[in-house]
């Protein structure tokens, strides 16, 4: 499947974007989007979000154990 990066906006709904991880960063930050998503066929998988202007990654429920 192919890998598709994108935003996902205060609605939770995934706008496909770029297809690297540094072009959905660069269009959420001129666009006001806070959060970088990755899309693999109907997944969709938040991956980090803007805080005070700096990126940050989301921990996993899995990292914690």
């Amino acid at each position: 499947m192919i890998k598709i990066y994108g935003s996902t906006n205060n609605k939770n709904i995934h706008i496909d974007t770029s297809k690297t991880l540094l072009g959905a960063k660069q269009y959420a930050t001129r666009n006001n989007y806070k959060n970088v998503s990755i899309r693999n066929g109907y997944n969709v998988k938040l991956l980090e979000y803007k805080l005070f202007g700096k990126w940050y990654k989301y921990k996993s429920f899995l990292e914690y154990f």
